[in-house]
């Protein structure tokens, strides 16, 4: 995966090259501008030897009867050797042609013979001298022209390779803020609507690693506070369902109470009735002790559910909590193998039973009443790397990482729950029955029992396939000198 830091070292990498090369090139430049003044300077100084040269030779002819002309005639041979070592440098070659050499060496070599005799001819050194001296100053000439325009071309290249380098920054800056500038501008707009209370996942603005790590931690952080945010919101709703319930039952206790006291008065009054109008009136009276009882029981669920039990010391066996829930369970199922244990005895649970009873016996009437004809319990051991199952549409609740759990399946073949609607299971109030048959609390109290024993509940429901419900349960408390495995300690 391609990161923003390995881009901008290729960047700094790149435009460290650019200059490097600029500064070689510049440098390249005044060399070759440094090598052509030092050929001006040689060419100049050539010309300044022909001019002594002549000046002498005219100085020569004009005063040779005083004592001085024999050394302005020695001055100008020394000058024509002088011209004649000049021609062997490199400096001509950039400015004269290969024929243009050879003439001003063929007319120099007969300038040195003339000047050499003991009476040199005037008229013919005179025009070999003037011929000289023309070709050197036409040869100056094109010199300085060379060089001007050399120096023209050099700064020519430098305002180009200038421009260039310029260009290569502002391309630089221009990539750098495509990689950097712009994904941290979409991203600074995806969070204008945090402000405003709107959750939603970012999206991928880059590919390169520091924005995708980037991104996936916002994404990390506003799916943690979703979640922190619906569990307040569940909290907030059972603390006033709890409310509601407990002000519920502490109304209905006392109707219930005396309706239940008034029953069993009249079933001891009734000894003195005939016969059959006692054991008619006998069926009425249980029947309206036994649906009081009901009505009482119901209050008590109401009240468990918004006050805290107190906490069971010593563990409890799990296959005797199931035996039990079935034995209540009895008159309700519609066969007698409907439910089905898998249960190991040895599993044991630190919990009240009367709460885990409530778990099992509203799963399991849940089951029933939405279709289902068979419904298997299972239970094994299990660590934290079995948790949660990968099947998992829902997960309610963050496990107690002990050493030892127990992973309980509850399974059923009924119809399932819609993808649609399995978010909402354990919302209070919310109910798949129709209107009347159902209060929406089975579900929610059961979240909140596992939820309080330290474990979790997930919900799976493939289609076709039914419901199944998954509760990680912590196990009883380990003896004091019970050995621990280093799978435990790993888990």
């Amino acid at each position: 995966m391609p990161s923003i830091r390995g881009k901008i070292t290729a960047g700094y990498l790149i435009l460290a090259f650019g200059v490097g090369g600029f500064v070689l090139f510049a440098s390249a430049d005044l060399r070759f501008l440094e090598r052509r003044v030092r050929e001006g300077v040689a060419i100049s100084a050539f010309q300044e030897t022909a001019q002594e040269m002549r000046r002498h030779e005219k100085n020569w002819f004009l005063y040779r009867a005083r004592g001085e002309a024999g050394e302005d005639l020695t001055t100008a041979r020394s000058a024509a050797a002088g011209l004649a070592q000049g021609m062997e440098g490199a400096a001509l070659s950039t400015v004269a042609s290969g024929d243009e050499r050879a003439t001003l060496k063929r007319n120099l070599d007969q300038y040195r013979h003339l000047l050499g005799q003991a009476e040199p001819p005037e008229t013919e050194l005179r025009a070999i001298g003037h011929e000289l001296s023309e070709q050197i100053e036409r040869l100056s000439e094109r010199e300085r022209t060379s060089l001007v325009a050399t120096a023209r071309q050099s700064r020519h290249l430098l305002f180009w390779s200038v421009g260039a380098l310029l260009l290569l920054g502002l391309a630089g800056g221009q990539v750098m803020y495509r990689i950097v500038g712009r994904p941290l501008r979409q991203l600074e707009e995806q969070l204008e609507p945090l402000a405003q209370g709107r959750f939603h996942a970012f999206a991928m603005v880059s590919d390169d690693r520091e924005i995708v790590s980037f991104t996936l931690a916002l994404n990390r952080m506003l799916e943690e506070l979703e979640l922190r945010r619906r569990q307040v919101l569940q909290s907030e709703k059972l603390a006033s369902l709890g409310t509601l319930a407990s002000g519920v039952a502490h109304e209905l206790n006392n109707p219930l109470g005396n309706v239940s006291g008034a029953a069993q008065i009249l079933l001891e009054e009734i000894e003195t009735l005939p016969a059959e109008i006692r054991e008619s009136l006998c069926g009425w009276l249980t029947q309206i002790d036994d649906e009081t009882e009901r009505a009482r029981h119901i209050v008590r669920t109401l009240l468990d559910y918004s006050r805290r039990p107190a906490e069971v010391a010593g563990p409890i066996p799990l296959l005797e909590v199931l035996e039990k829930c079935l034995l209540l369970l009895g008159p309700r199922l519609p066969e007698a193998d409907s439910v089905t244990l898998d249960i190991p005895g040895e599993i044991q649970l630190r919990a009240d039973p009367r709460r885990l009873q409530q778990v099992f016996i509203n799963l399991i009437q849940n089951a029933l009443a939405a279709g289902a004809r068979h419904v298997e319990i299972q239970a094994r051991p299990a660590n934290a790397a079995g948790w949660p199952p990968a099947s998992a549409a829902l997960v309610l609740g963050d496990p107690a990482r002990e050493a030892r759990a127990a992973l309980i399946q509850i399974r059923d073949d009924g119809p399932g729950i819609p993808s649609d609607r399995i978010g909402q299971i354990f919302d209070p109030f919310y109910t798949s029955r129709a209107p009347g048959e159902g209060t929406g609390l089975g579900l929610t109290i059961v979240g909140e029992i596992v939820r309080d024993l330290g474990g979790a509940i997930a919900v799976a429901s493939p289609p076709g396939m039914g419901a199944c419900f998954t509760l990680w349960l912590p196990c009883g408390e380990r003896q004091r000198n019970q050995p621990v495995s280093l799978g435990e300690l790993k888990s």
